[in-house]
């Protein structure tokens, strides 16, 4: 059973994981700042920055919860903590006024970029290791995956 397809495909997402942490404490000055940052924190900027590529001024709070697939008071709490490190932000919403609309600050995007330049940096060094034709089954199954989840 040690071999089976999903236990092959669960040990590489562990490793490959493993790896981009790795690969993010090697980087100087966002390392600090990367470990100040849980993993579920992160997640939540990336989403939000996801989420805002679609609506720039921001999204709810509810919308926030519902994309996480978790309760708007866990997101309330995730959202304020990285308010507090000044990596989101609370905007108005000029339309209704009683609506607050999340967005990455500056330091929230500085943050982001460098982790993806970190990422792919070790992605290409992965890739670099494979064959021509076994990097493009490798990709082709990826983005398969990808879209099914």
């Amino acid at each position: 059973m040690a071999n089976s397809d999903p236990a092959v495909l669960r040990k590489a997402v562990s490793r490959l994981y493993d790896a981009f942490r790795e690969a993010a404490d090697s980087v100087g000055n966002i390392s600090s700042i990367e470990k100040d940052v849980s993993v579920r924190q992160h997640q939540t900027m990336s989403l939000v920055c996801r989420l805002t590529e679609e609506k720039p001024n921001g999204v709810t709070l509810k919308e926030l919860a519902e994309a996480m697939k978790l309760a708007p008071a866990t997101v309330s709490e995730l959202v304020e903590s990285l308010v507090k490190k000044n990596f989101l932000q609370r905007v108005q919403n000029p339309e209704d006024r009683r609506a607050v609309q999340i967005t990455l600050t500056d330091h929230g995007q500085t943050l982001l970029d460098e982790c993806i330049k970190c990422v792919d940096s070790l992605c290409e060094k992965l890739l670099a290791g494979l064959p021509a034709g076994e990097r493009v089954s490798m990709l082709s199954a990826l983005a398969k995956i990808t879209e099914k989840l």
